[in-house]
């Protein structure tokens, strides 16, 4: 017989409309049948094996039992059905998506929290307004005051209501599109719901995560919350502040909203993110306000602490050398500048001894306190160092100089050997009196 093409092989006509099942060994003895193969046998030590071996089969690729398909058109008259290969499986039908169940979606009102979080904002950007430029808030109570004044109203070196400002306004824009997420889901449509889109599926998704960042957000201002209410019942001494209660109602009030819309699963997978988070925004705030604090209440005691000008006592005694050099310096124009509080102008006054006039300028005649500037004379000859000897040449000396390096820069005589350089405070005279 006629060799057979794969062709034949390949498409089977059935009069039923069922396809039957054909398996490998079935195609093998149907081709064997007609002549289109060979045999080959081979022998080894143990017994006689046979082998089928076709060319063609070799040179096709192995065919998977799920690739035979049948065609039941009949046009095969009576004859054999024919055998169809497919060049792939069958792709398997599109399973339709699942309804969406509103009933166990949440719905919290993140549209009140949007509005809470809004307020807040506005309130901590007046706080930051009335801190920046030095202004009083408009306070029923005397505690606002003080807690906008104390050192923890600022972070950084700049107004902690700024930062709540910002905080505040990111989870306004939050749980706003969270809002509108849910108006997209929650749509009057009953065929959306039976079946949905991908972007309805996909929003849904949206909106189940914007109610978690929502809750974590809402965690992290409370944890803030927190430790002011700390504040200002422990450092600040009970002191009573409508914004801050007004702040931390908000805070909290924004919790529980977004806690509402939270489904069990969601809540259980949230819960701890939330705590911890809850929990390092406590610690943080105690760490880094609690330190700056302590800074700017350090810049504040320095800020009131005042001196009044009192004149510094002497207590050496002037040598004869020492009144010669200083009524010599007066002479010549040079002058001694110097402050009332200055522990070097004090010691350089002690080495000229009481009763030497030496041309000393003071450049704080009516005291000092933080800020206060310099006298106008001292101002005038760019004073930035006490001591500072300006002599007759203008040659500028600053620190404290002995009798001897004054009288060389100046040219004054140099001390003869009987001249006492060495002034003499009140214990060596009071010593050279007993003896």
């Amino acid at each position: 017989p006629p060799m057979v093409s794969m062709a034949s092989m390949i498409t089977v006509s059935m009069p039923s409309a069922r396809a039957p099942v054909v398996t490998r060994a079935r195609v093998v003895r149907r081709f064997l049948s007609q002549g289109g193969s060979t045999r080959h046998a081979t022998t080894d030590r143990q017994g006689t094996h046979f082998r089928l071996m076709t060319s063609k089969l070799q040179s096709r690729p192995r065919l998977s039992r799920s690739s035979f398909v049948t065609n039941a058109s009949g046009d095969s008259g009576g004859g054999a059905p024919d055998l169809s290969v497919s060049s792939g499986d069958t792709p398997a039908a599109k399973r339709p998506p699942k309804p969406l169940d509103l009933a166990i979606v949440p719905r919290p009102p993140l549209k009140v929290a949007a509005a809470l979080a809004a307020t807040g904002c506005v309130e901590s950007s007046y706080l930051a307004f009335e801190k920046l430029t030095n202004g009083n808030v408009t306070c029923p109570l005397t505690g606002c005051q003080t807690a906008l004044s104390s050192g923890y109203s600022m972070l950084f070196g700049q107004p902690l209501s700024a930062y709540g400002a910002v905080a505040y306004g990111l989870v306004a824009a939050l749980c706003w599109w969270g809002a509108g997420l849910g108006g997209d889901v929650f749509g009057d449509s009953e065929s959306r719901l039976t079946n949905p889109s991908d972007e309805l599926n996909e929003a849904a998704n949206k909106y189940q995560k914007a109610r978690g960042l929502a809750c974590l957000a809402g965690a992290g201002l409370a944890g803030v919350s927190t430790y002011l209410l700390y504040v200002l019942a422990v450092p600040l001494g009970g002191a009573e502040c409508v914004y801050c209660l007004t702040s931390a109602a908000i805070s909290f009030t924004i919790l529980l909203i977004a806690t509402s819309g939270l489904s069990p699963k969601q809540a259980g997978n949230t819960a701890p993110a939330a705590i911890a988070l809850y929990a390092v925004v406590v610690l943080t705030c105690y760490l880094a306000i609690g330190s700056s604090a302590a800074k700017e209440d350090a810049k504040a005691s320095m800020a009131s602490i005042q001196l009044a000008y009192a004149a510094p006592v002497i207590d050496a005694k002037a040598t004869s050398y020492s009144k010669e050099l200083a009524g010599y310096l007066t002479e010549q124009g040079a002058k001694m500048y110097g402050a009332f509080w200055c522990s070097h102008c004090i010691d350089q006054k002690e080495i000229f001894g009481a009763g030497a006039e030496i041309p000393y300028v003071e450049c704080f005649p009516d005291g000092w306190q933080r800020g206060a500037e310099l006298a106008t004379s001292c101002k005038a000859v760019e004073i930035t160092g006490f001591p500072t000897w300006i002599l007759p040449d203008g040659t500028r000396v600053e620190g404290e100089k002995s009798l001897v390096e004054l009288a060389k820069a100046t040219g004054f005589r140099a001390p003869l050997p009987g001249d006492a350089l060495q002034t003499e405070d009140a214990s060596s005279q009071l010593d050279s009196f007993l003896n």
